[in-house]
């Protein structure tokens, strides 16, 4: 180790012990403001299992969308993935290429089935049972209704579901179709709700979600 990188660790941690030592007489706050400079990915993940695991992201739409949206869904689910693999160590997520190529050559898609002839461990279902990009006809706000699930391949059940009601995004207002086309629009949609999606599976920083609610544009 460097003797620059040991001093900025020795200069830290004098910092750190500086702050512990008048924190009696700071109140709550000033507590609760350490605790965030020491681990801003103050939200725990809701299901912790996936790290260093082989998962496949799959994403299954309702019948009425599997031809209007189908493009989505498989783009919800690679975005989900790549989001997954840079925010969990060690996880391995199965291209959506391989996964795409085992839906189209099996009639039924079934998570289990699908799990066990991709080799993975876990499997991250989700079922996109809403997905709409505009309000009115000169407006994109996009919605979206899903239940995740993540299935455990070797136990063969069912270790966690969540389910998505009602997401909106941007969530109090509305972009003008004039403002961007609808490719845009869908692909920034879709990069907030797979984001949404992803963090459930790993610790992050709370203020991401108000970030993205207030975008502005």
């Amino acid at each position: 180790m460097s003797a620059t990188v040991c001093s900025r660790r020795v200069v830290l941690l004098g910092s750190v012990i500086s702050l512990a030592a008048v924190l009696p007489a700071a109140g709550c706050s000033t507590v609760g403001t350490l605790v965030y400079l020491i681990n801003p990915n103050d939200v725990p993940a809701e299901y912790d299992g996936l790290r260093g695991k082989h998962v496949a992201v799959v994403c299954r739409p309702i019948v009425e969308l599997q031809f209007s949206d189908a493009g989505s869904a498989r783009e919800l689910a690679r975005t989900v993935g790549r989001d997954l693999e840079r925010n969990l160590r060690r996880t391995r997520v199965i291209s959506q290429q391989e996964v795409a190529r085992w839906v189209d050559e099996n009639e039924r898609l079934d998570y289990a089935t699908l799990g066990r002839s991709l080799d993975a461990d876990l499997v991250v279902g989700i079922d996109l049972e809403g997905f709409r990009l505009y309000e009115g006809s000169t407006l994109y706000r996009g919605t979206a209704s899903a239940l995740l699930k993540v299935y455990d391949i070797a136990e063969g059940t069912v270790v966690f579901e969540k389910r998505l009601d009602d997401f909106s995004f941007p969530k109090d207002s509305a972009i003008p179709t004039s403002d961007r086309s609808e490719p845009q629009f869908r692909g920034m949609f879709i990069q907030v709700l797979a984001g949404r999606i992803a963090r459930c599976f790993y610790p992050h920083d709370s203020r991401t979600h108000f970030a993205e609610e207030n975008l502005t544009y």
